[in-house]
């Protein structure tokens, strides 16, 4: 008769101390509340990571069986490829499964009962972010004026080029939040126009191509201001972050679109890792 297994001492030893230091822990909710909760930006971190990572997830339940596919076709490549290149003898067994590559079976789609939940809250999250920004205007608005005076002094020790580039830069995010908060406004109709609809697809695409803008200069403006003895792991860190996002802009600059939504998931959360990462790094337990 076997034996029920037990968890290693060590393994329950550290559960019982993670618990202790968060969810038992009365100071843990006192963090989230001052360091996450009370910040709309730290807030929009945290939402940010969740909405892309359940639709990623979410693609992941509907999709496995392709993925195992995929990643079987990909491994059995890679051991004809060494065998090739090697003249390394593959064993029996993979001889015969080097045999189905480029062999067409039908795909039976696998479904998830967790799936739509998980995408239907990705979706949420989406609508909540966009909600919470319908303000940000307000706030940027200090953001603005204050390049603006920067540009027009005539004291700066900052080149002219420098401060037009903040300044089209604060300009772009001014404009992207006014097309999203229109686009999420015709979305729900708070406001009437003749045809809602339309006018929400045309102000979230017209937001995306400024956001897409936005991003080109930011790319260009880290290797233009940050010199190579520079480019530390925070710079790298700081330009993926805006490179991954590119696919997700032109996505939704395009009418159809042109990724999946696995591919928006893995963009999405590889964006928004590092900023959800920090977050909850910064609680002091």
């Amino acid at each position: 008769m076997n034996k029920p297994r037990t968890l290693p001492l060590s393994i329950i030893l550290r559960l019982n101390q993670s618990l202790n230091k968060t969810i038992l822990n009365k100071k843990f909710y006192s963090e989230v509340n001052s360091k996450i909760l009370t910040k709309a930006s730290t807030i929009d971190a945290n939402l940010y990571f969740i909405c892309y990572f359940t639709l990623l997830v979410s693609s992941v339940l509907n999709n496995k069986t392709r993925i195992r596919k995929f990643l079987q076709d990909q491994r059995l490549k890679l051991v004809a490829l060494i065998e090739k290149t090697f003249g390394v003898k593959v064993s029996e067994s993979n001889n015969k499964l080097l045999n189905k590559i480029g062999t067409k079976h039908p795909i039976v789609e696998s479904t998830s009962n967790l799936a739509p939940y998980l995408k239907r809250i990705s979706s949420y999250l989406s609508d909540v972010r966009i909600f919470n920004r319908l303000f940000d205007t307000v706030k940027y608005m200090p953001w603005i004026i204050g390049e603006y005076e920067a540009f027009i002094s005539k004291t700066s020790k900052v080149s002219k080029f420098t401060r037009f580039i903040n300044l089209f830069q604060a300009f772009n995010c001014i404009l992207l939040e006014a097309l999203e908060n229109l686009g999420w406004l015709t979305e729900h109709n708070w406001i009437g126009t003749n045809d809602n609809n339309y006018w929400c697809i045309e102000t979230y695409i017209w937001c995306s191509r400024v956001w897409g803008f936005y991003i080109i200069i930011e790319v260009l403006e880290l290797f233009r201001r940050t010199p190579y003895k520079n480019w530390d792991k925070a710079w790298k860190i700081e330009l993926f972050k805006q490179v991954v996002q590119i696919p997700l802009v032109v996505h939704w600059s395009l009418y159809d679109g042109c990724l999946t939504p696995f591919w928006v998931g893995i963009c999405g959360s590889g964006a928004s890792w590092w900023g959800f990462k920090d977050s909850w790094k910064s609680l002091d337990l």
